[in-house]
């Protein structure tokens, strides 16, 4: 094979190893529903065609076709042709194919060497035109088998032909593929195909004749003539049955005279030769397995082979030979063989539609990516607008900061040495405040300096700042606005030069002299133009997009002046908002823009830069994903994410140097799950957008160099352009095609390009370095002159720059500097220098001192404000308690809102909003059309003083009446609307449409309101106008409002807060942390209503003397305390008292106090908000003061503003306090060591004032650093919140419904379960009868065990346990003997010839004890030439293969039975056995009269019923749902074992996981969207619903289960799928339940008896956890030696009080007892085990005491427990690993053989051995299911063998107990 594939080595090679172009197996997406219909036809090939000319052979093969297509009527229409030509070729693509030799007796001359297909194609030609095909595929037979087979199973990857040739091919790795040419020998294929077989053993058979070994030495004619003896004669010898009298009848038809002996021999000789066949292919075959495993670099592979071949369909045992020396010689292999039944034909048919797939998609895709190829004339035209277009000041930024030093000297050699360093900026900051913005570059800047060691110096700065500012001198510059991500609030419209001193001066470490802001673009020239003069353009070319150049002065009209040039900064990004570039821009293009930050704006830049062309191509994926041509047309929820597709990944798709495999593994590193072909188109598309962006740079480039060739009126230029940026210098085409489109489309410019090695930075600290020169040479001058003062201002005059010009030329880089300088950022100021020096006065220090020395009680340090936090979280503790909350000042109140907004909200919606002076009522339609958008109107309506301090019942009239005003200006007073209520004021909720108001707050005080349901009184107020109807969903807090508003758009949002006149928060709490609330899963919203905070005098010590006068005079006095000393509300207030004190003092106004200053409300906080603004809030000062009547002073003025931040500074402080305990709780719920989260925020005060955000922000993350707080404001205040709620409400209501509904039809009424029962007692009937056996779906097999243990058994004995996954295998029973042998030989037994016991766990027909015939597989199990053999001649026939022991297989049990048996060894009256687990069964001892099937009518015999099959006769199909249907159809078994699959372990997560989807498709679940997680069969495992329904796991676990199974699951999903699991596991246990009345009624029936008890066999035992076991058993071990007949009843998982002893009731008639037991494996059965709910359901249905029956098992924990100290280490064994049940089974024998025989050194030490095999790696008590069958298997060998009665095993066991040996 490597010969074969290697370009060197294939000439000589014999395997040719020949490429046939296809490259994928059916994905399913082929026209149509998954469904093939075939209509074919077979044409001879008359001998003289095959041997004549190859032109004679096509036209035949025309000519079959043209009739086959006249048959069909499809002679008309043209179809896809695919053509199965098997025989080797050599093929350059998929449809052709040059024949290489010819095999299989075909000699057709002409045809070696020529392309078959063309032949073909002149030959349809030649029949005419009723023939109209079109050959898209040529393929090999053995790929046609492989692709028949991959269309049914996608997992197959190799074909096989075994017939009369022989050949395989498989998918290889492209990148191990060389195209070749040769010949190819086929000797192998003699050896083993089916055209040689027949003939090989008719030669050896003649030979044998010969010697006289055969026939009597008799030789017949026939037998001497080649060809006579065929392969299908071979198939016949070898048939299992009939296969000596089948040869005896083809020797005779030889002309031969056979003995019986020459028969036998002749079919060996057959054997030997179809053995040796099958033994050569699959070697071959197992070297292909190999290779594919090892190119996928795997340590297990999983695969399909797909074979046919007549060899392989038709002879008896070649198949099963050929598998198991497959899986021998590969036993890392998994391979499930397919047989293909319709023949390679298919697989034509598959490979062509792939080819028509391809051909159609290859149009589609190339017409998509079309629109991205750009003409010449295009670009011409692009290169004519941009020439003619407006140019914009905006520019751009990125995500890292740079911080550099730049040393430049000067002299005879100028030289630039730098360093640098590079930091991030995180989402957080960069969408945070302007503050933290300019703090973390400050920050930045203080640890570089630090890593330097340059902080004590003050360095001249020059600042690249990328955005677009206003510049009004070369030190500053007003941000425009924010782009590329950027949203830091407080920064635009502001001087971003002076945010930056403030910054500095803020961290008070270290002065800098901030000389120069710059573009990058600018920079980047600068850089450039350094190292060549030439350089008169920059470019950026990265994550942004945007030029500058020199342009003649005479041609800016915008700037004064026309001498000299100017550097212009184009900011080309904002090219085509005027549309003139519409006709070139895609809608990927448009989708990109609207999903952008700034829709509409920087369109060319949004074309051509590296921060969109990741999701241009995002788009157009996700658009041909849909269409089907890529990820299999499945559009994953990573695809979905924006941003996802970063540009970086276009770069390393595009470069040459990456094979196909690695482009693969980047997609698949995204989540992106492709095929090659799917790395083809992605390459291709990422080629054509990022080409198209570098023509656009090309033409914008042409232009500008054009217009600089035109403005020096010059035939040619010669000029260089700086470039910079990560898509300029990493992608791999991107400055090729840039520099070839310039070249076309300005041919007579010549431009260089040369790449900015340091970036923009160096540019800034060229300028830098000018502009400090120049002023501190004139500094220098004036200062000399004595012209300057230290606080004038310094002027640049025409005679400075003059004096200095000369100097400056004589160095280079500072002439270009000054030129650049003055050029670009002087802007209008080029004719008069602009300002260099500015000297604010600060306010006098004493005087601020002196006002920090009177308010000092109002500032506080980090310590207090934690110390403050602590007692708030003490608060919010009383009140979430349900003892505490009534004395509690914090009273948290439940909200009864339990989700944030998850984007599934939609409808038309009314909100009102009552909580200040005014009443909002809002309309909200949330829509879903192509994303979630939200549109609102609403109007204010005023609420007059005399209705908030009236009477309750006039304050909601009033509200009625607006609304009705509302809903008639709306024209909607018709539709009863949903309706939420914002009603901002303490409320008691005891559901989310009920609100109980506590107290009036800010300024309310209607009567007869507090201790009303606010919803009640709103009702009553509309019902009485009666002109309308509303449906109030939901009443909320503003602070809910306010969090739902932003949780609409940011999913993290969990927190709200109020700043305004009022103050007050919210956050989601966990449920089991709130007292009031009944549950403890799920989250609910707590309305914390914190302006009480304080009112128990908490604050007492913080509190000031002018707080206590603000509450004096307010409406409630010592109420709201907390609130008074932060809120809008009283601010203001406060801050006039302050002023009136300080005055009467003498410290302000001269102490002149005015009327106006002493009357209250005179100050307002909006008066408070202008003092403090930066710039203007001296004079606002001055001006508000003065109409107070004071005459202020300056400072005065200053003294005021003082006053009023350190009012707002303390407000901003304890706000930031509370919320830093929120988010602290948070935290600790979640159990995180870092917090990311987002708080909602609204009010006046926080969206007023100019410096609380900031302030505010910046406390909280200084008081929980360990927190990642995002701050969002609510732009539609809290009534879009109530919306947002009550949408909320009304899904949830609908969801709800629609949910009860679908799970309606799993609740089973008691009138349904009787009928359950009624019907399988019917069946049960039929199973027992002769005549109805045959058609009854419950079989009731006889297991011919006739008693159940008595305890006489003894010996040493062999179990097998075969039921579960254990032995997942198809080669079962050789798999099974090796196991046993590997066994034997580790316990040293292999010469002892054992009894065996078998639980064989499957439906077996039993003739005898030790005869089982299996009927039909189950659980899974497919294993091949089972089904109607018994199963034990199956073992002893694999046994005696293996010739290595012997065996005596003297019984094979149920695991039913085996169940049963176990309990009945421990409760003598155990008589029923139940499996409830992986599959569900039952047995019980039926009296013999009864079962008609089995001779004889006294005694009993165990019945194993096999009711699984219950109902496949269409008996259940009423209380059957579409769930049930769809687990059955994709079921390995459809249509058969219904009841097991509505109740069984195997199947109950497959109905759970059914319901799921379809609930996820109705947009209940998972936000709509089905995770490829979920469509995923088997992915979620019944033992999730034990463990989600658990009672003691939280929601936020099951919610973690979910989420580990790749669910990405809300709390209310999380409700939901609980739901889910209990309906479909209560239905289960309540069929388990139905069918278990009917089996003990029949008992009772059988007994005459009118009432009869049932006890449960069920284990006590839980050994998860060996050192809580311990001490459990010593405590119980003296009472298992005492009696285990004492009992204790089970109540829901609760231990009652026993009961008294129960004596056995007697039935009159017979006086037998009537009491039997029935037993329940609780470890074969683990879902009753874990699921109590189902157990309880069982145990209702069947009106049974459940109750514990110690087992046997017991003994062997405690016998482990006493000789495994605790701690102790032991090693563990291979053989636990191997082979771990028998493992078991070693440790059972050897204990087993320790309580019957005294105890010996060999013994103990092979005991011990045994525990130290199983204690490490097995725990034994996991493994008690296997034990339980075991021991049951040992049971009922001794019985069989020895024919004794049973005696209870219970008196040796406890005389054992008391030996000193134990």
């Amino acid at each position: 094979m490597e010969k074969g594939l290697s370009n060197e080595s294939n000439a000589t090679a014999a395997v040719k190893m020949l490429p046939t172009h296809v490259y994928s197996t059916p994905d399913g997406s082929e026209n149509g529903k998954k469904k093939v219909e075939m209509e074919s036809e077979t044409f001879p090939i008359p001998e003289e065609i095959l041997n004549g000319r190859g032109t004679e052979l096509f036209e035949h093969v025309a000519e079959s076709l043209k009739s086959f297509l006249q048959k069909n009527h499809i002679n008309h229409t043209r179809k896809p042709l695919g053509f199965t030509f098997s025989f080797p070729c050599a093929q350059s693509k998929i449809d052709e194919g040059v024949l290489l030799s010819w095999s299989k007796n075909f000699k057709a001359r002409g045809v070696q060497g020529k392309n078959v297909v063309e032949l073909l194609r002149k030959a349809i030609k030649k029949v005419g035109k009723d023939v109209d095909v079109d050959v898209l595929a040529m393929v090999n037979d053995t790929v046609g088998a492989m692709m028949t087979c991959g269309y049914d199973d996608q997992n197959c990857e190799v074909g096989v032909i075994v017939g009369t040739g022989t050949n395989a091919c498989y998918m290889e790795e492209m990148r191990h593929i060389d195209l070749v040419e040769g010949d190819e020998g086929r000797m192998f294929e003699k050896m083993v195909s089916g055209m040689y077989m027949g003939e090989l053993v008719r030669l050896i058979l003649l030979k044998m004749a010969k010697k006289g070994l055969l026939f009597r030495g008799q030789i017949s004619d026939a037998l001497r003539t080649k060809g006579t003896f065929q392969t299908n004669h071979i198939c016949l010898i070898e048939q299992y049955k009939g296969g000596l009298e089948n040869t005896k009848e083809i020797l005779e038809y030889l002309g031969l005279n056979p003995s019986d002996d020459d028969c036998i021999a002749v079919q060996h000789v057959c054997t030997i030769v179809s053995f040796r066949s099958a033994n050569l292919v699959a070697a071959a075959l197992a070297a292909i397995l190999t290779r594919i495993r090892e190119n996928k670099k795997l340590k297990t592979l999983r695969t399909t082979v797909g074979v046919d071949g007549t060899v392989y369909r038709t002879h008896p045992q070649y198949p099963k030979r050929l598998h198991k020396v497959v899986r021998h010689l590969v036993p890392d292999c998994h391979v499930r063989f397919v047989l293909s039944e319709s023949g390679s034909a298919k697989g034509a048919a598959m490979v062509t539609a792939v080819a028509q797939r391809l051909a159609s998609q290859r149009k589609e895709i190339d017409d998509t990516l079309a629109v991205f190829a750009l003409s010449p004339k295009q670009l011409q035209e692009v290169k004519a607008k941009m020439q003619r277009g407006k140019y914009l000041a905006l520019d751009l930024g990125g995500t890292n900061f740079r911080v550099l030093v730049v040393k430049i000297r000067t002299g005879m050699r100028n030289s630039v040495r730098m360093y640098n360093k590079i930091y991030a900026i995180p989402l957080e900051i960069m969408q945070g405040t302007g503050e933290e913005l300019f703090d973390h570059i400050v920050q930045c800047i203080s640890d570089f300096l630090d890593y330097m060691g340059m902080k004590n110096t003050r360095l001249p700065l020059g600042f690249t700042f990328s955005f677009p500012c206003n510049q009004t001198g070369i030190d500053k510059g007003n941000l425009v606005c924010w782009t590329k991500g950027f949203k830091a609030t407080d920064c635009e419209g502001y001087d971003v030069v002076d945010m930056l001193r403030e910054a500095i001066k803020r961290r008070n470490e270290f002065d800098l002299d901030i000389v120069a802001i710059v573009n990058d673009t600018v920079g980047t020239m600068m850089t450039c133009a350094y190292e060549d003069p030439k350089c008169q353009i920059g470019l950026i070319a990265g994550t942004g997009s945007n030029v500058c150049y020199m342009e003649e002065m005479k041609n800016i009209e915008v700037v004064e002046g026309d001498e000299g040039q100017m550097c212009v900064n184009t900011e080309w990004g904002g090219f085509g908002e005027n549309d003139n570039i519409e006709d070139i821009r895609t809608r990927y293009d448009r989708e990109v823009d609207e999903g952008s930050l700034n829709p509409g704006k920087q369109r060319f830049e949004k074309m051509t830069s590296g921060m969109y062309l990741g999701e241009i191509v995002r788009q157009i994926l996700i658009d041909l994903t849909k269409r089907g041509f890529l990820f299999r047309g499945r559009i994953t929820e990573r695809l979905k994410t924006r941003g996802i597709f970063e540009t970086k990944f276009l770069s390393q798709i595009e470069s040459d140097r990456l094979a196909l495999l690695q482009v693969r593994s980047i997609l698949q590193s995204l989540g992106l799950d492709s095929t090659c072909d799917d790395s083809i188109i992605v390459k291709e598309v990422c080629g054509a957008v990022s080409r198209r962006a570098a023509q656009l740079c090309g033409a914008g480039m042409a232009a500008i160099v054009d217009k600089i060739r035109e403005n020096r009126g010059l035939d040619s230029l010669e000029i260089t352009v700086g470039v910079d940026g990560t898509l300029y210098k990493l992608h791999p085409h991107f400055s090729t095609i840039l520099k070839d489109t310039v070249r076309d489309l300005a041919p007579k410019c010549k431009v260089d390009f040369i790449l900015s090695e340091d970036g923009s930075g160096k540019g800034a600290a060229l300028i830098t370095a000018t502009i400090n020169k120049c002023t501190y040479q004139i500094v220098d001058e004036n200062e000399k002159e004595g012209r300057l003062k230290r606080t004038e201002r310094i002027e640049w005059k025409e005679e400075d720059v003059g004096r200095y010009g000369a100097a400056m030329r004589r160095e280079r880089f500072f002439f270009a500097c000054v030129c650049l300088c003055a050029n670009v950022l002087i802007g209008e100021y080029v004719s008069e220098w602009g300002k260099v020096v500015v000297s604010i006065n600060p306010p006098p220090p004493k005087e601020e001192c002196r006002i920090d020395k009177y308010l000092y009680a109002m500032r506080f340090s980090d310590e207090t404000l934690r110390d403050i936090m602590g007692r708030f979280r003490r608060e919010m503790e009383n009140g979430l308690g349900r003892d505490t909350n009534p004395t509690a000042t914090v009273k948290m109140l439940p909200t009864f809102v339990r989700s944030i907004p998850d984007g599934s909200e939609k409808g038309d919606f009314i909100a009102l909003d009552l909580g200040g002076s005014n009443f909002r009522i809002l309309r909200v339609k949330v829509s879903h059309e192509k994303k979630q958008t939200v549109q609102m109107e609403s109007q204010n309506y005023d609420t007059p003083e005399d209705i908030i301090h009236g009477s309750g019942s006039r304050l909601f009239d009033h509200v009625a009446e607006c609304l009705g005003d509302f809903m008639e200006k709306q024209k909607i007073k018709d539709k009863k609307l949903p309706m939420g209520f914002t009603f901002s004021f303490p409320c008691a909720h005891t559901k989310l449409d009920e609100a109980v108001l506590l107290t009036w707050t800010k300024r309310f005080k209607a009567s007869g309101v507090e201790g009303m349901d606010v919803v009640k009184l709103l009702n009553k107020a509309i019902k009485k106008r009666g002109d309308y109807d509303a449906d109030i969903m939901a009443v909320v807090n503003d602070t809910v409002g306010t969090m739902m508003t932003c949780g609409f758009d940011d999913q993290r949002c969990e927190v709200g807060i109020i700043i305004g006149t009022g103050t007050n928060a919210c956050y989601m709490e966990e449920l089991r942390h709130i007292e009031l609330v009944e549950g403890d899963e799920g989250r609910m919203c707590i309305n914390t209503e914190w302006g009480a905070f304080g009112d128990d005098g908490t604050l007492e010590d913080i509190r000031t003397e002018f707080d206590r006068e603000i509450d004096r005079g307010s409406l409630n006095p010592g109420k709201q305390l907390f609130e008074k000393m932060v809120s809008g509300m009283y601010m203001g207030e406060l801050v006039r008292l302050i002023l009136v004190k300080m005055a009467k003092e003498g410290m302000l106004f001269e102490g002149r106090i005015t009327p106006e200053l002493l009357t209250k409300g005179k100050i307002e906080t909006k008066h408070v908000s202008a003092i403090e603004k930066s710039k203007e809030g001296l004079t606002k000062a001055k001006e508000i003061l003065t109409r107070l009547g004071v005459e202020p002073s300056e400072d005065d003025c200053i003294a005021v503003q003082h006053v009023c931040a350190i009012v707002s500074f303390r407000s901003a402080n304890l706000i930031a306090a509370t919320l830093g305990a929120i988010l602290t709780r948070l935290k600790d719920n979640k159990n995180t060591p870092r917090l990311r989260t987002t708080v909602g925020i609204d009010g006046s005060l926080y969206k007023m004032h100019p410096q609380y955000a900031r302030r505010l922000h910046k406390t909280v993350r200084r008081l929980v650093p360990e927190s990642d707080v995002r701050f969002l404001l609510s732009e539609s205040g809290s009534g879009k919140g109530a919306a947002m709620v009550t949408a909320w409400a009304s899904r949830l209501a609908d969801q709800t419904r629609q949910i009860a509904e679908t799970l309606e039809e799993f609740r089973l009424t008691k009138d349904q379960l009787l009928e359950v029962k009624k019907r399988m007692r019917t069946e049960i009937q039929n199973g027992l009868s002769n005549s109805t056996q045959s058609t009854a779906t419950v079989k009731m097999l006889p297991t011919y065990v006739r008693s159940t243990p008595d305890g006489s058994e003894n010996g040493d004995f062999l179990a097998l346990d075969l039921g579960g996954t254990n032995f997942r295998v198809l080669l079962l029973f050789d798999h099974i003997v090796y196991c046993i042998s590997d066994f034997l030989d580790y316990m040293g037994m292999k010469n002892a010839r054992l009894p065996l016991g078998f639980t064989f766990s499957f439906p077996c027909r039993q003739t005898s004890l030790d005869a089982g015939i299996l009927v039909t597989w189950t659980k899974g199990f497919k294993a091949t030439d089972c089904e109607g053999e018994d199963v034990v001649g199956l073992l002893r026939e694999a046994i005696k293969r293996r010739e290595e022991f012997d065996l005596d297989v003297v019984a094979i049990v149920n695991d039913t039975v085996g169940t049963m048996m176990t309990c009945a060894y421990e409760e003598p009256t155990c008589e029923v056995g139940l499996i409830a687990g992986t599959g569900s069964n039952a047995c019980y001892m039926e009296e013999l009269r009864n079962i008609e099937t089995v001779d004889g009518v006294e005694g009993r015999m165990c019945v194993n019923m096999e009711w699984g099959a219950f109902g496949d006769n269409g008996c259940l199909d009423d209380i059957r749902t579409q769930y049930d249907n769809a687990v059955d159809d994709l079921s390995l078994n459809a249509g058969k074992q219904k009841y097991e699959k509505m109740c069984s372990g195997m199947y109950l997560g497959e109905i759970v996981r059914n319901i799921l989807i379809d609930l996820t498709k109705r947009g209940f679940l998972f936000r709509g969207q089905i995770s490829e997680t979920l469509k995923t069969r088997g992915i979620f495992e019944t033992k999730f619903l034990s463990q989600i329904e658990s009672d003691r796991l939280a929601l936020l676990q099951v919610r973690s289960i979910l989420q580990h199974l790749g669910l990405d699951s809300t709390c209310d999903d999380s409700i939901i799928v609980k739901e889910v699991c209990g309906a479909v596991s209560r239905r289960a246990a309540q069929l388990c339940g139905a069918g278990m009345a009917a089996v003990v009624d029949k008992i009772r029936e059988n007994r005459g008896l009118d009432r009869l008890d049932i006890t449960v066999g069920f284990l006590t035992y839980n050994a998860s956890d060996c050192e809580g076991a311990r001490p459990q058993l010593q405590r119980q071990l003296p009472a298992l030696r005492r009696r285990k007949r004492e009992r204790r009843r089970l109540d829901h998982g609760r231990w009652l009080p026993s009961p008294p002893a129960r004596t056995k009731e007697l039935n009159p008639a017979s006086n037998k007892p009537s009491a039997p037991s029935l037993a329940l494996s609780n470890c074969d059965s683990a879902l009753i085990h874990n699921n109590p709910a189902h157990s309880t359901a069982l145990a209702q249905s069947c009106d049974l005491t459940l109750c514990f029956v110690f087992h046997s098992y017991m003994f062997l924990s405690a016998f482990l427990c006493e000789w495994i100290p605790e701690g102790k280490k032991v090693l563990r064994c291979d053989h636990a690993k191997l082979i771990p049940d028998l493992c078991v089974l070693s440790f059972v024998w050897q204990f087993v053989m320790f309580l019957e025989n005294p105890i010996g050194e060999n013994h103990k030490n092979i005991l011990i051995n045994s525990i130290r095999v199983l204690w490490c790696p097995l725990r034994l008590p996991k493994h008690c299911s296997v034990f339980c069958s075991i021991f049951t298997s040992y049971v009922i060998t001794v019985c069989a063998i020895k024919d004794i009665p049973f005696i209870s095993l219970e008196r040796t066991v406890d005389s054992v107990m008391h030996n000193k040996h134990t």
